[in-house]
């Protein structure tokens, strides 16, 4: 009768979403979107807490960023910048409010720190029901050097057309000596999921030919972007590469395309949009 009640309790904790933001939740059986689809669609994107760059003041608002991701329909949206009932939100918890008005049934916010009154951090929203939900405990100080930039991973698990998948949202920090040391450790916390295909989107705060996409590219996992011309950043007039949606293992994975959508002032960045085709090899 006890293991009835926690199954009973785990399962309502994954519906209750972000209102338990910080508290990894396990396995809750499946569900969600059941019919067969060829394809995934993945969208990254940087959102700037929902405040739009240029030509406003700075007003925060979920609801150009809520356009932009229903205007595309993406069925996994890997979020950084979210804020989690900040006083600059005026108190929005903004991945629950983006799942509702966007049409995600589930959605999870990774808390990276506390933050005016509230949290900072990243988030997952997802058309498919999501379990082995963990916001990885990243170390404050590395090598001697405290982390004070941008540290966050989340990971999640979705079932697409019968195939495990781990979903994981990253952000690193701005400066170069904190992303050399903490880079290796979200890739040892990514280790124990080798064995099943993955797909890892974020902001880098990396240009193509910086060397953590080298160390990416050394740990197995494959850009979906070919192209050098498709700058994220500064959404106005993007001039450089920094936001990367990427995959591992090569043979569970086909990229049918990768676009950045342009002509968008939701945040400073551009979202990015990766269509998958994922099969077993």
């Amino acid at each position: 009768m006890k293991r009835v009640f926690i199954l009973m309790m785990s399962i309502s904790a994954v519906f209750m979403g972000c209102s338990k933001a910080n508290e990894p939740q396990g396995d809750a059986g499946w569900g969600g979107n059941t019919e067969p689809k060829e394809n995934l669609v993945v969208m990254s994107y940087n959102i700037k807490h929902c405040a739009p760059y240029y030509g406003v003041s700075g007003e925060t608002t979920t609801a150009d960023v809520n356009n932009v991701i229903k205007s595309k329909k993406p069925d996994v949206v890997l979020l950084q910048e979210v804020d989690y009932k900040t006083t600059r939100s005026l108190g929005v918890d903004q991945a629950k409010e983006l799942a509702e008005l966007a049409g995600y049934p589930y959605y999870y916010f990774f808390k990276q720190k506390d933050f005016q009154g509230g949290a900072y951090g990243a988030a997952i929203l997802s058309s498919f029901q999501m379990s082995e939900i963990v916001n990885h405990d990243l170390p404050k100080e590395i090598d001697g050097l405290t982390i004070t930039g941008s540290n966050v991973l989340g990971t999640a698990k979705i079932k697409f057309n019968g195939i495990d998948v781990y979903l994981a949202v990253i952000h690193l920090s701005v400066t170069q000596a904190e992303r050399d040391r903490q880079f290796p450790v979200m890739m040892e916390e990514l280790s124990s999921k080798s064995d099943f295909p993955i797909i890892l989107g974020g902001d880098f705060n990396s240009k193509p030919d910086n060397s953590i996409i080298g160390k990416l590219e050394a740990a197995g996992f494959v850009r979906t972007n070919t192209d050098p011309k498709n700058f994220t950043i500064p959404s106005n007039a993007p001039n450089r590469e920094i936001d990367y949606i990427a995959y591992r293992p090569l043979e569970y994975f086909n990229v049918v395309s990768h676009t950045v959508v342009t002509g968008v002032n939701a945040s400073d960045h551009l979202p990015i949009i990766s269509v998958l085709k994922i099969s077993k090899p």
